[in-house]
């Protein structure tokens, strides 16, 4: 290597490769640390969003059960009735929709499950 005044120049390149080094490491475990928190971000964002569609199949079906009972004057017989009748689409693949019949005269009870 070349020489200076001050000394030789090994030293100075010898301090560059381990710096050099220290810097790659510290950037892999940062890359690692943000990748898990995205992942864990986005496993979260997805949770509430099946949260939300749950929520709102819960209150579409709960608006048809009582407009079927204010236009017809009687509770609907059966979930199928209410999704032919009042338009109720949904994830079938995501969701089931427990729905019991206890009288003409008494509401429903709905009750929706995630499956997945």
């Amino acid at each position: 290597m070349g020489r200076t005044r001050f000394g030789s120049l090994d030293g100075v390149h010898e301090i560059k490769k381990k710096y050099r080094a220290e810097t790659i490491v510290i950037s892999a475990v940062l890359f690692v640390l943000i990748f898990i928190v995205f992942l864990f971000a986005v496993s979260k964002a997805s949770e509430g969003s099946i949260q939300e569609q749950r929520q709102s199949l819960t209150d579409a079906v709960d608006r048809a059960i009582v407009q079927c009972y204010v236009t017809e004057g009687k509770y609907p017989e059966s979930f199928d009735y209410l999704k032919e009748n009042y338009g109720i689409i949904y994830d079938e693949e995501q969701f089931r929709v427990d729905y019991v019949i206890y009288g003409s005269n008494m509401r429903p009870e709905v009750t929706i499950i995630n499956l997945k």
